[in-house]
């Protein structure tokens, strides 16, 4: 998953799972990362994906929820993750069998030519 697409999951799913953060104290949940995330919050935003809207606990204050597109896109990017996993582990999986085919088939290489020159050397009844 590209570093852009990682950043928005990760946005949308801080914004979908803060229960007590004002918006205007949002930054403080990324710490040191937030000039990174800073552009990409405004992208998420400008596109509709989250709005500002009251904190249940204290009335008068904002939070970021997420609108239904924004919830929709956070199902999207997880789909596209569960995805690139399957693939990764599919790749690893058919690595791994062939890896041990190859071993397999190099051990039985290796039986066939000492079976082959015991043969050869046994000593012939007459």
């Amino acid at each position: 998953m590209e570093r852009l697409k990682e950043m928005e999951l990760e946005l949308l799913i801080t914004i979908r799972n803060n229960e007590t953060t004002e918006s205007n104290q949002f930054y403080k949940l990324f710490e040191n990362r937030w000039p990174e995330y800073r552009e990409c919050l405004s992208l998420l935003y400008n596109k509709g994906l989250f709005v500002d809207g009251d904190l249940q606990a204290l009335p008068g204050l904002k939070k970021y929820q997420l609108t239904k597109q924004g919830n929709d896109r956070v199902s999207q990017l997880l789909s596209e993750r569960s995805h690139a996993v399957h693939v990764k582990l599919a790749h690893l999986r058919r690595s791994k069998n062939l890896e041990s085919s190859q071993r397999e088939h190099s051990q039985f290489g290796l039986f066939a030519f000492l079976t082959h020159f015991s043969f050869r050397f046994r000593r012939q009844a007459h």
